[in-house]
């Protein structure tokens, strides 16, 4: 039975131990993670009753539509809504009520409620790492305001369906997914020669939200997906990839909900690969050339390919084994880790179960603990782990984690959050940490509760012995739970 290797498991692989589960752990520390590297059957239950795409697409549709009614040109909106069928009533109830509140805030507190509560109770932490990590490597943040809604059932309906399966069905379900071209604006990229370019009459309106008309060629989204879903920056494409790979994917995006569906109790129902539309008078029509290889007009088969394609290419192994190695093992991956986790990926056609296996037999995974400084959603995810709490109101974890720098999908660009400890070690943010573990530490201290004794629980032999000392000699319950939580072993995996 190895103790410390289970505490290592459970930190580096996991969210923390709880109370009582390291036992259970130290029997086979590898086997049990390997055992949660399977996709799910299902989602947990909060995380299934999580809206779908077409009402996070509603969300924002309504928050546009109120905003406009208050604007300059809300007489003209009135107007435009009317001869759609909405009623007057509707259109006054929508432009009085506070609709950041109403349609934004409540939605958040409870989908980052589900995340934080399905971490803190789960019983494969393994695999809602492995969420949490590719929900980041694919980043749709809230940061962007039309955006604002849609993290949460990109995160349910793109990335926890492929955990453990392959690689380019994530990729591709990803690129389909309303929240990405939402985010990286590929809703309203159309070719330069397509059908709507040549004659802009023929363009509909594409509904509310996010509103407009596409203009031309837009390349974010191409370029995303080669620098930082697959390739990566120096994966050996040039301008001329990113345009032609922009070009492929024109057409790609999103059936908008009727008009109706802004008002009264009328809920979307569709996911996103429900609502994935191809529309080919937007398209580039002809052949197009990626990487040096041409790829045959055929509609939306056409980007599929190139994903399938750009999928298997050595430089995107190596670029996900690197992320990996970084995410689990070292800031500085190491190199024969990187090579044995990128020969995996590329063996298994991709298969992300096969890869991370690769990953958790290296030895260098398991050779050095606490070298990874947890960023904050990790960090209290392992405190309510070790301290046995499974839920929280609505908004207090996602407050706390904001509060500790990182507010939960709302990232500052498309390359998601560090992973590395630099931008985490800032004076003021380990302060954050600081203060949050004393303002707990006040709500959960007990007479009968031992900070000395959760420590041996959750962290074994890997809780060092100047950390239970301190703990020891403190004056109170409450002072000894403080040093636990901002001890070095707490705050690294």
């Amino acid at each position: 039975m190895s103790l410390d290797q289970a505490a290592l498991a459970a930190n580096r692989f996991g969210f923390g131990a709880r109370p009582g589960e390291l036992r259970s752990i130290a029997g086979d520390p590898v086997g049990w993670v390997k055992a949660q590297l399977t996709p799910e059957r299902a989602p947990p239950a909060v995380i299934a009753a999580l809206p779908p795409a077409e009402d996070d697409v509603l969300a924002f549709g309504r928050f546009y539509v109120s905003q406009r009614l208050q604007g300059e040109n809300g007489e003209r909106m009135e107007q435009r809504l009317e001869r759609q069928g909405v009623s007057r009533e509707d259109i006054q109830r929508l432009s009085t009520e506070d609709a950041f509140r109403q349609h934004f805030r409540a939605r958040y507190d409870n989908a980052t409620k589900a995340r934080l509560d399905t971490a803190f109770a789960t019983e494969r932490p393994a695999f809602e790492r492995l969420v949490h990590f590719w929900s980041n490597h694919f980043t749709v943040s809230a940061m962007k305001p039309q955006a604002a809604a849609m993290p949460p059932s990109f995160e349910k309906e793109a990335i926890r369906p492929h955990v453990g399966g392959r690689f380019a069905d994530m990729l591709v379900a990803s690129t389909k997914h309303p929240g990405m071209g939402i985010y990286l604006d590929n809703w309203s990229s159309i070719g330069p020669n397509s059908r709507w370019a040549r004659e802009p009459r023929s363009m509909p309106r594409l509904g509310f939200g996010p509103g407009g008309r596409p203009t031309g060629l837009n390349e974010n989204l191409g370029r995303e997906i080669l620098e930082l879903h697959t390739l990566g920056v120096n994966g050996g494409y040039a301008q001329a990839d990113v345009q032609a790979l922009a070009a492929i994917i024109t057409g790609w995006t999103y059936d908008r909900p009727p008009a109706r569906y802004y008002f009264g109790d009328e809920k979307g129902t569709r996911s996103g690969a429900q609502l994935f539309s191809f529309v080919n008078d937007a398209h580039e029509p002809g052949a197009k050339t990626l990487l040096g290889k041409s790829y045959p007009p055929n509609g939306v088969a056409q980007g599929e390919a190139a994903l399938q394609d750009l999928a298997r290419r050595p430089a995107t192994a190596r670029f996900i084994a690197t992320k990996l190695a970084r995410h689990y093992i070292a800031d500085t991956p190491p190199p024969a880790a990187v090579d044995r986790i990128a020969q995996a990926f590329t063996r298994s056609d991709g298969d992300l179960r096969a890869t991370m296996t690769a990953l958790v037999d290296s030895p260098e995974a398991w050779a050095s603990p606490f070298v990874k400084f947890k960023r904050p959603e990790e960090y209290l995810i392992s405190v309510m782990r070790a301290l046995d709490i499974k839920t929280l109101p609505p908004g207090v974890g996602a407050n706390a984690c904001g509060a500790m720098g990182q507010v939960i999908w709302r990232a500052q660009g498309p390359d998601g959050w560090a992973d590395t400890s630099g931008p985490w070690l800032s004076g003021d943010l380990v302060w954050k940490r600081i203060e949050w573990a004393e303002a707990l530490a006040q709500r959960v201290s007990r007479a009968d509760v031992d900070p000395a004794s959760i420590g041996e629980a959750v962290l074994g032999p890997l809780l060092s012995a100047e950390t239970r000392q301190a703990v020891q000699r403190a004056e109170s319950p409450m002072q000894g739970m403080v040093i636990l939580l901002s001890s070095p072993e707490f705050q690294r995996r």
